[in-house]
């Protein structure tokens, strides 16, 4: 059912799916693998690694932060519980990742030529990325419907937040003063660990995980609460 609504929207319907992240791969690959040749032997994977899980994190954050306040209408319509409305567009955003991931998986095989058994490390890997994306989706999806401005400043964060998460760069190879205040940003940490696993056959170290893990946790209470909370104020704030 999620899938049928999100791709209510496009003429060609769910093949959309399919075909928005296989042109989407593609692009990137012709672009700086045949015609920039950026980034030296192995810098396609770098990059894809980087832009796929990435990708899964901004489009699905946008969507779900918002979802309360577009289905202002509804809500004065129906009641529903107002977590439902981020949790929706987590799964549905989720669903699209898987996808997305179906495609990048056998193309990062061929392309490093072997599966190893760090692979294994995207399991706790993604669930980490998974809370981390839901937690931030209660807190903004809560903000969102009091203070409407908060839209623009998620867009814009998303836009700095993709330059400074090292999608497009090693953060190891940056000067020691700058790494610390990358790593503080949970996804910069998780697509080092994404590319650990890819291109190193590294298992993902968990101990780096933790403080992404402790503030999502704190996230995830804190806005289920907050949602909660205002679950019968929210009609008047979405007039």
């Amino acid at each position: 059912m999620i899938l049928k609504a999100d791709s209510a929207s496009y003429y060609l319907g769910t093949l959309w799916w399919v075909l928005e992240p296989l042109l989407y791969l593609s692009a990137f690959y012709i672009v700086f693998g045949l015609v920039m040749e950026r980034g030296g032997p192995g810098y396609i994977g770098f990059l894809l690694a980087g832009l796929v899980f990435f990708r899964w994190f901004s489009a699905t954050l946008v969507r779900a932060a918002s979802s309360i306040f577009n289905n202002g209408r509804l809500i004065n319509q129906i009641y529903l519980p107002k977590i439902v409305f981020p949790l929706v567009e987590i799964c549905c955003g989720t669903l699209r990742f898987a996808l997305v991931l179906a495609l990048f998986l056998p193309f990062i095989w061929w392309y490093t030529g072997n599966i190893t058994q760090a692979w294994w490390g995207l399991v706790p890997l993604m669930l980490a990325q998974l809370l981390f994306i839901t937690g931030t989706s209660f807190i903004l999806a809560f903000l969102i419907p009091l203070y409407p401005d908060f839209q623009r400043v998620v867009e814009n964060v998303m836009m700095l937040l993709f330059y400074m998460s090292g999608v497009f760069f090693d953060i190891s190879k940056a000067p020691e003063a700058i790494q610390q205040w990358l790593y503080l940003n949970p996804m910069a940490v998780m697509l080092e660990q994404y590319r650990g696993i890819f291109i190193d056959g590294q298992f993902p170290d968990l101990l780096a995980l933790l403080p992404g893990l402790g503030f999502s946790l704190l996230c995830v209470v804190v806005g289920a609460s907050l949602l909660v909370a205002y679950d019968r104020k929210f009609p008047y704030y979405v007039n």
